[in-house]
């Protein structure tokens, strides 16, 4: 192995495989100088792209696949030069060998992993020989063995990938195949989570040299982790959180979630992160938010059952945070009516609060804010201070 701990480096919790998100234009960039590198360094040979790329068909997650053809009489030199022409445009993590074709004076395939690229994005690079290079068939592979173990770590990126893509039946084919490889037992529950870390673990058992790459692998789970729990959640369940989502019911949407029946039951936090996914994959579903404007606020003011006496800024919540709400306070009976609620981030509760003066100002009405610099939704209401 070339460096496999050097992946340490540069991972980004974006996509937890190293070097930024999954963007395929960085991609499609890296694939060009490759080609470029290829052809400067064997004039007359052909370096192609092949595969979904080729075609068009590539989704974020899509590998890169090359075929190098080389002159026969330069396939020797050229296999023995691969790693220092990759190295030549980024650093490698790994060159590993298909053994089926080790031996083979016409075709070689390797396996690219690049330090500081995602994982999805291996490099298959086929290296073949027109006309056949002369010479007997003999073993060089001029990179690693691909062991079983490193196989079975390929088969979890490559099954954590289709689950990502919505392909359960693929990804559970691809880790049953993994444990296979490494003779443990498959027992693949459905919980993509568990089952792939159980495969880079017990691969990195059987190989402890593989333990950096296993790591690797279990970060890019690990920054997935909302997206594979979604995929774990039975269609029915999927379908009512969406309508949820859709109604704005928060809280109720999370409650489906931690009552789907999947063992062990999703942590509250866990499905916070599914849900803030699923309002970024609907956005152009949901609804408009409700404007914040002064003028706005002040028209649904006045058009209250009652004039109000008073503009008051509350506490609430939901499962992503606190939330400021400004209220109308009505009297005769006392009560109150929700205007608009400011999330609370960066910048606090202070835009809340001047909208707040501003609108009380605009009505002619006093403002309350009884616990600016802290969520207390305990605090006494309007209402209270009147006795």
């Amino acid at each position: 192995m070339n460096g496999e701990g050097a992946a340490m480096n540069g991972e980004n919790p974006r996509d937890g495989a190293g070097g930024g998100a999954l963007d395929p234009a960085r991609r499609a960039a890296f694939a060009q100088e490759l080609l470029r590198a290829l052809t400067t360094h064997c004039p007359g040979s052909r370096a192609e792209l092949r595969g979904s790329l080729a075609r068009g068909t590539a989704d974020e997650y899509s590998d890169i696949d090359i075929v190098w053809t080389v002159p026969g009489d330069r396939f020797d030199p050229c296999l023995a030069a691969v790693r220092d022409v990759l190295e030549s445009v980024a650093p490698l993590d790994s060159l590993r060998t298909d053994p089926d074709a080790q031996n083979s004076r016409e075709r070689r395939l390797l396996f690219a992993a690049f330090r500081g690229l995602p994982l999805f994005w291996r490099v298959d690079l086929e290296v073949g020989a027109s006309p056949a290079a002369p010479g007997e068939s003999r073993p060089a592979s001029y990179g690693d063995d691909w062991s079983d173990p490193a196989s079975a770590l390929a088969n979890a990126v490559a099954a954590t990938k289709a689950v990502l893509r919505g392909q359960p039946q693929n990804a559970q084919g691809l880790l049953e195949r993994g444990f296979r490889r490494i003779d443990a037992p498959d027992g693949v529950s459905g919980r993509w989570f568990a089952d792939i870390g159980r495969l880079a673990e017990t691969a990195a058992g059987r190989e402890p040299d593989l333990r950096p790459l296993a790591d690797r692998v279990l970060r890019l789970t690990e920054s997935h982790r909302a997206q594979l729990l979604w995929q774990t959640l039975p269609a029915g369940v999927r379908e009512r959180v969406d309508e949820l989502v859709l109604a704005g019911r928060d809280i109720q949407a999370v409650r489906a979630m931690r009552e789907s029946g999947i063992a062990p039951r999703p942590e509250p936090h866990e499905c916070v992160e599914v849900l803030d996914g699923r309002q970024r994959e609907l956005a152009d579903r949901l609804p408009p938010p409700a404007p914040r404007d002064v003028d706005t606020l002040a028209e649904a003011a006045c058009a209250l059952p009652r004039g109000p006496v008073a503009v008051e800024a509350v506490w609430g919540g939901d499962t992503r945070g606190w939330i400021v709400m400004l209220t109308a306070v009505l009297a005769e009976p006392w009560e109150s009516a929700v205007l608009a609620g400011f999330r609370i981030g960066a910048a606090g509760t202070d835009e809340a609060a001047r909208t707040g003066r501003e609108l009380a100002e605009r009505l002619g009405v006093p403002f309350r804010f009884a616990s600016p610099d802290e969520p207390d939704e305990d605090a006494p209401r309007w209402w209270d201070t009147r006795h």
